[in-house]
């Protein structure tokens, strides 16, 4: 995330992410799902203007009217979780401008929610170890501590146990956000995990090495069968990724959908790629970008 001060408080740019891989392992007596899966963030954001209340409340105010603004959106969750954690007595006013689609697989409810835990630890003067702030952010959801090490990391557990990656080199993408939007309840819902796991190693290793064609090639997603099975309509979107001339390094669903993306070999091919994509009604095409 990107975070500058301002009048009064912060802005910051809350990224979104994409799942260069994700196998899921088994579900887990308390309902969610281990998983294995390997994030990285890319230049989608959200913005976040964070200023402090004397009066000690919460004030969600979002330009997307059909998103809540009370306790179960998890920007106020984030901000109601951490003055429990902490003790904190003052408030927030918390102006949210929303960009990352929702049901897309992007997560950009976490890292809406990651932004404001890092924000209102620097605008309430709490100086949280970064150990006890990804605990807060590990009872919000799955994918919030991610952001907090973000731009790439491997997560494990339902995503709360994170390992830094190092990214040398910039990652190209073409992203195609459709109209509709999946579930991710729904999703595992329908999921049988595998008996034999496919593992994260080769995926990792790609990208250590800064092999973007052996990157292309490991992808790996668990849910897009699924998540296909339920939409089958969003299969035009993959096989057009599939068949683009000249070919991409590879493509994938991110999370459990319905945004797919396509790794390409540098900015020019994701220009491209986007251009040919355009036309053909797909849903928003975007190019982004991980990069250190």
């Amino acid at each position: 995330m990107i975070m500058r001060s301002i009048a009064g408080g912060v802005e910051v740019l809350a990224p979104a992410k994409l799942n260069l891989f994700l196998e899921v392992l088994a579900r887990r007596p308390d309902g969610y799902h281990e998983i294995e899966s390997l994030m990285v963030t890319v230049n989608l954001y959200d913005t976040l203007t964070v200023t402090e209340l004397d009066s000690g409340a919460i004030v969600l105010e979002c330009d997307d009217a059909s998103l809540p603004t009370g306790s179960n959106n998890l920007v106020v969750k984030a901000a109601e979780r951490l003055k429990a954690a902490t003790g904190c007595a003052r408030g927030t006013r918390i102006s949210l401008t929303k960009v990352i689609p929702a049901q897309a697989g992007l997560a950009g409810g976490s890292s809406d929610a990651a932004a404001t835990l890092a924000a209102l630890d620097r605008i309430w003067d709490l100086g949280m170890p970064a150990n006890r702030l990804d605990a807060v952010a590990g009872e919000i959801g799955s994918d919030v501590v991610f952001f907090l090490h973000a731009p790439a990391a491997i997560c494990r557990g339902r995503g709360e146990h994170v390992e830094t990656v190092t990214l040398r080199q910039p990652l190209h993408f073409v992203l195609v956000a459709p109209t509709i939007g999946l579930s991710t309840a729904d999703v595992y819902r329908n999921l049988r995990p595998p008996e034999t796991p496919r593992r994260i190693g080769s995926v990792c290793g790609a990208l250590v090495h800064e092999d973007t064609a052996a990157l292309g090639r490991s992808l790996f997603n668990r849910l897009q069968p699924v998540a296909e099975a339920l939409r089958p309509d969003l299969v035009r979107v993959r096989d057009a990724l599939a068949n683009l001339d000249p070919p991409l390094e590879g493509s994938l669903m991110s999370g459990s959908g319905s945004a797919y993306f396509g790794l390409c070999r540098d900015s020019a091919a994701a220009q491209k790629a986007a251009e040919d994509l355009q036309p053909l009604g797909l849903g928003r095409v975007r190019v982004v970008t991980c990069g250190p």
